[in-house]
């Protein structure tokens, strides 16, 4: 006798599959059935793990002249054609936005040094100065050229850290943690 077929979750599995937040072993494990009989219906579907970082791949592989990705086997090896074309149609109108911005924040930066060479109006040059650093820090934000390096991260992690033991030291002292930090 053949044993009845039990209900599987796949809207369920499919959401978590995509999250990507989760290893494929452990959305097996819970809803009872095995990894590869995951990876077969992604596959089979074009379910595509964590699409974002696909599309933000090809996004900054525009931006910093690298090859941009053209088969499955670069963005993800699950991905089928018609997920990696509909990634990369949002990743090319993400491009057309950001080399939008690029221009006019480029056109900002050429009308304000007109501005500053007419200006000797010290709050007009300060205005100047501090429209300029926007558009230069936008600039760079668009090209990537600020992106945060390992050593920044470890600051960064350095910098938690450290408001983490501020905070924990109040705590144990009874003040509230915001009467700590002001």
């Amino acid at each position: 006798m053949a044993k009845p077929k039990k209900d599987i979750d796949w809207v369920a599995i499919e959401a978590a599959y995509r999250a990507g937040v989760e290893p494929v072993t452990a959305i097996a494990a819970k809803h009872g059935i095995s990894h590869t009989a995951i990876n077969k219906r992604a596959k089979a579907k074009g379910w595509v793990r964590n699409p974002g970082s696909a599309k933000r791949a090809i996004v900054e592989a525009h931006f910093s002249g690298a090859a941009q990705p053209v088969s499955g086997d670069k963005v993800s090896p699950q991905v089928s054609g018609l997920t990696i074309e509909t990634i990369q149609g949002a990743a090319n109108e993400d491009i057309i936005d950001m080399e939008r911005g690029l221009r006019i924040h480029r056109h900002c930066l050429i009308n304000l040094e007109v501005s500053a060479e007419k200006s000797s109006d010290p709050k007009e040059i300060k205005i100047i100065v501090e429209a300029a650093s926007l558009a230069i820090t936008a600039i760079r934000k668009i090209r990537g050229l600020d992106a945060p390096n390992s050593a920044d991260m470890k600051d960064i992690d350095a910098a938690i850290e450290a408001e983490l033991e501020n905070m924990e030291r109040g705590r144990q002292a009874g003040a509230p943690a915001d009467a700590q930090s002001a």
